[in-house]
Order: C-alpha cells, then structure tokens, then sequence
C-alpha cells in the first residue's frame, strides 16, 4: 500500500506530532490526538475497520504502535490463533502479530527505538502505517478462517500466504 505524499508535512521534534501531521495529511485515516498525547486513528480495509494508536514512551526510548481488529478469538479457538499468529510473524519483515490472552483480541504491533534522539522521520511513519495496513488486508481473513470457520492455524497461513496475479 502506497502511503507516499504529494505535501509532505515537515518533521517536527515530537514524534506523535509527526505520526499526527502524517495521519492526519492522509484522507484514508480518521485521527484524534487522546489526552494523554497518544495519536488514535482508524481506518477502513477491505475486511473492516481497524482502530490503532501510537504512542511515545520516554523512559524507553520508544514509539510503539499497536493496531487493533475488530475480531476476537473465543478461549475454544485462542491457541490456534496463538499458533497462526507465530506462523505468519515467520514471514513478516517489520512488526508482528499478538492475541491478547486476557480477551482473545488480535493486534499488530511495532516498536521503533528512539535512543539518542526525539525526532522520526516522515518515512518512518509511512513505514510502520503500510506495514500494518498491508497486513491487516493480507492476514486477517487468516483470523476469520481459524476464529470463525475453524481452519488450522497451518491452513489459514498458506491460503493468507497464496499470491494471485491480479484482482477478480
């Protein structure tokens, strides 16, 4: 997914108000900045919405980035789930994929380590937002299959991993 702009926005010192002025530059995203600094923001993919947020930690140095699904695996499907979330970070070159064990919710999630320095780049922001939306389109029908029809964690990886030349 291209997410390179035409008016890049300048890179500023606080990296939320970069990942903000990148978000909010894009017309595909809605964005809201929460109270306690953290960028929300959504948007649609093919199989639904998803609802996301980054936030800066400076004790760490980090940016994290957690993006949610609007999908949930009951405690009878959570270790398959579990196992397919392994099975696609195997081929996943930037973030991974967790399943909360508390609720059983699927998230992406990405750190980016800001040590000695507080500015990110404007492609780093894209990089982390096409990484995420390229795996929210490719992988979570994967979800469904093991969550909703029952597919094995293995089965449901190799269909998500099946590439067309093309789009019907």
């Amino acid at each position: 997914m291209d997410l390179w702009l035409d008016d890049e926005p300048e890179t500023v010192s606080d990296p939320l108000d970069t990942v903000e002025a990148v978000i909010g530059s894009d017309d595909r995203f809605g964005c809201e900045r929460a109270e306690d600094g953290d960028v929300h923001f959504s948007f649609r993919c093919h199989w639904g919405e998803s609802v996301g947020y980054f936030a800066y930690r400076h004790e760490l140095p980090a940016l994290l980035f957690t993006l949610g699904f609007d999908i949930q695996a009951p405690k009878s499907r959570l270790q398959e789930a579990v196992r397919l979330a392994g099975l696609i970070n195997e081929n996943l070159w930037l973030g991974h994929f967790d399943v909360w064990s508390d609720d059983g919710t699927i998230i992406f999630r990405h750190a980016l380590p800001m040590i000695g320095r507080d500015e990110i780049s404007i492609g780093e922001v894209q990089a982390m937002l096409a990484a995420a939306m390229d795996a929210a389109e490719r992988f979570q029908p994967a979800f469904q299959f093991v969550i909703l029809g029952g597919m094995s964690a293995e089965d449901a990886c190799k269909a998500a991993l099946f590439e067309t030349v093309g789009e019907a």
